[in-house]
């Protein structure tokens, strides 16, 4: 899964709370283990956990002794010191050493005990019988071991109590305080019950925090990557994805990865390692119930599996209707002035709402089915609690169980089943909806430029002259037939100014464009200095151009930083001249703050014509060999315009500028005039020249000045 790829890289941050976690379910499984012993062995057999007493008096140790085949006498006599007519209990003996004296003295004294309470004197019938031969100890541990036999599993808890209840009365006439023994197991348990639960939150508050800082830097990660990715995507792929998915999988969807990142560490992680724990522990348990959970997890599994082919398909859906949200929304606020000219306030408002209504539809159908989901599962949890009590209440009343153990299956199984609910809402609610953001993102990111740099570029002569060349261009954009270009074939001679006029749609932009590889032509080569530049990488290529597009973009910060854009060493005094080449350092100095004026956002705290001019200062201040001008002086007065023109002409007389223009003012000075008409090139020359040799031109320059200002002679003779 995708989710999974893109926490691959914090690989070593998983495995440290991996680590956490093992520890965290170890402590929280262990609980009721405890919590099992306060009530069996604290509370029922006061403290006394098995058979392996701590003191035995000499006349019991001696008849327990002759209960004693030759392998378990030397168990018991190698536990045991006597010490003032008392035998006691090595204190150095090792668990597994305490338990074989247990398993050895079990079966014994629970026999004793039986003939010390079956009759006044049973004990000493005992000894008598065995003094006089009429009895052996093998006898008597034989039928003993016939009756256990014959009562299964409740023969073997049975004598295990009865045992306890033999060392009970052992303490009890060697005087040893019961309610003190049974005190001290109390809080010893209550203790470690108490340092289980602060280990198990110390590693949880540490998990959290791993897993947040670990999901956060997968999502930084991604934020750059995608960020990084469509800063490379050429206008074809913009196009591709649309700005508005573009901004929701670059927000959206990377936090849903963020999100549920931290959910797979925490309990993605954490339910498999608690669910395996608790059944292992129920196993040890051993209470003959364990066809409950197999029930209840074959019903969970079913369950989660029909709403997960539900839901499922309906997140992708979700996420497109985003997308279709985000972009109403979009158009609507970059819109709002047409809008409202319109007065299409109410048409919008109901295309958005539809937008919104389908979004909202698909997000009840998901919250319905969730809705169902946690009663149901819920109903299955409650369901196997009363089984286990109802099934548990008849082990108890046959002794094959003990409350303690009850209360421990129910422990586990409330954890198995949590375990199976975090895993269920993990798979079902969590992971689809993030792996349908990671598969968005991860189309971004798989996505590979259509233009980019080649991988064995060639160099570019120095010193760079800017001679760019059009041979037998033709262009169609992505996706379509038609051609918007067709064969074109001119020259731009550096020193130069070549102007590019035409009608609305004649291919003038697309025609600007192509030189700085926002696309590629489909047909034929632009060469720059003699060499395509497609064989050039794009960081060579386009550090040589100065590029001002139709639309003013500024960027958040203040006139200066927008100046200086094009690189750090760009100095104050390239700003400022390049400001004065673009007839803007004038209203710049003219605000309180100069070039550290700050711009709202858009810029809208300047007019149309103070962008332009500081759009024009941006391409200037890097002093670039080839600019290019894309109908760059439509907001400008006449006069700025031809004082810009002439300042450009005087102070970069060995530069490369193309002017692409819809003002036949603005090109009429220039060295080559190229004309432009439904893609084609329909002349070329000078404004005399055109006006003479090109109908094309000469209307458009009729069109907007008199014959006069043209210089035109009556009769149509150009002067």
């Amino acid at each position: 899964m995708n989710v999974f790829r893109f926490l691959k890289p914090e690989w070593k941050a998983a495995l440290l709370i991996l680590l956490l976690l093992i520890a965290q379910a170890a402590s929280e499984l262990a609980l009721p283990a405890y919590t099992s012993s306060l009530v069996d062995i604290g509370v029922q057999q006061g403290g006394i956990a098995s058979a392996a007493a701590q003191k035995l008096s000499q006349p019991s140790f001696d008849r327990l002794l002759l209960l004693l085949d030759g392998k378990d006498q030397s168990i018991v006599k190698d536990a045991y010191i006597l010490n003032n007519g008392v035998y006691e209990l090595r204190p150095d003996m090792e668990q597994e050493q305490r338990d074989a004296v247990a398993q050895a003295l079990t079966l014994p004294m629970s026999v004793l005990f039986t003939m010390q309470n079956s009759a006044p004197g049973g004990l000493t019938l005992l000894d008598q019988g065995i003094a006089s031969g009429m009895v052996t100890p093998e006898m008597i541990i034989s039928q003993a071991r016939e009756r256990m036999g014959d009562q299964g599993a409740m023969g073997d808890q049975f004598t295990k109590q009865v045992a306890v209840q033999f060392v009970k009365s052992e303490y009890q006439a060697l005087g040893i305080d019961l309610d003190a023994l049974r005190n001290q197991y109390l809080w010893a348990q209550g203790i470690r019950m108490l340092g289980l639960t602060l280990l198990m939150g110390l590693a949880a508050i540490l998990v959290s925090l791993v897993s947040s800082r670990t999901a956060a830097t997968v999502g930084k990660r991604l934020r750059r990557r995608v960020y990084a990715k469509v800063l490379s995507f050429s206008a074809a792929e913009i196009e591709q994805f649309t700005t508005a998915s573009l901004i929701t999988r670059s927000t959206n969807d990377v936090n849903q990865v963020q999100q549920t990142s931290v959910m797979l560490l925490r309990m993605v992680l954490y339910a498999p390692i608690l669910a395996a724990g608790g059944i292992w522990r129920v196993i040890q348990v051993r209470t003959g119930m364990g066809w409950i959970i197999g029930l209840a997890v074959a019903l969970m599994i079913a369950l989660v599996g029909t709403i997960a082919l539900t839901v499922v398909p309906k997140f992708k859906i979700m996420q497109k209707l985003i997308d279709r949200m985000n972009m109403v929304a979009r158009e609507n606020l970059t819109g709002v002035a047409v809008i409202r000219a319109f007065s299409r306030q109410a048409h919008e408002n109901k295309r958005y709402d539809k937008a919104n209504e389908d979004l909202t539809a698909v997000n009840r159908f998901i919250n319905r089915a969730f809705v169902f989901a946690m009663p149901a599962l819920m109903l299955v949890m409650n369901g196997m609690t009363m089984l286990i009590i109802w099934f548990g209440a008849k082990g108890i009343d046959m002794g094959r169980m003990q409350v303690g153990d009850m209360i421990a299956f129910i422990s586990y199984t409330m954890m198995i089943v949590m375990a199976f609910i975090m895993m269920t809402m993990a798979s079902v609610i969590m992971l689809p909806r993030a792996e349908v953001a990671a598969q968005r993102i991860r189309a971004v990111l798989d996505t590979e430029p259509a233009i980019k740099s080649p991988d064995h570029p060639e160099q570019l002569p120095l010193p760079v002259r800017g001679e760019i060349e059009f041979r037998h261009v033709s262009f169609s954009y992505p996706d379509s037939d038609e051609q918007v270009l067709h064969d074109l074939n001119f020259t731009v001679k550096p020193g130069e100014t070549t102007a590019v006029i035409g009608a609305t749609g004649s291919g003038k932009s697309t025609m600007l464009q192509l030189i700085p590889r926002f696309y590629d032509v489909t047909e034929g080569q632009i060469l720059l200095d003699g060499i395509d530049i497609r064989h050039l990488t794009l960081s060579a290529l386009r550090e040589h151009l100065g590029y001002v597009p139709q639309k003013s973009s500024l960027f958040s910060g203040t006139i200066g930083s927008n100046i200086g854009y094009a690189g750090e060493d760009i100095t104050q005094a390239d700003m400022e001249e390049a400001a004065r080449i673009a007839q803007g350092d004038k209203f710049i100095r003219e605000k309180e703050e100069g070039y550290g004026s700050v711009l709202s956002q858009g810029a809208t705290n300047l007019s149309g014509g103070q962008k332009q001019r500081v759009s024009i200062a941006r391409a200037l201040a890097s002093k670039p060999q080839i600019l290019l001008f894309d109908d760059s002086f439509s907001a400008l007065d006449y006069r700025t315009d031809l004082q810009v023109r002439q300042a450009l002409k005087e102070k970069l007389k060995s530069a490369t500028v193309l002017i692409v223009a819809q003002r036949i003012a603005t090109v009429m000075q220039a060295d080559k005039i190229l004309v432009m008409d439904n893609g084609e090139l329909k002349g070329q020359g000078t404004h005399e020249q055109l006006m003479h040799s090109s109908d094309v031109y000469r209307q458009i320059a009729q069109s907007q000045l008199t014959d006069e200002e043209l210089g035109v002679k009556e009769g149509g003779r150009h002067e």
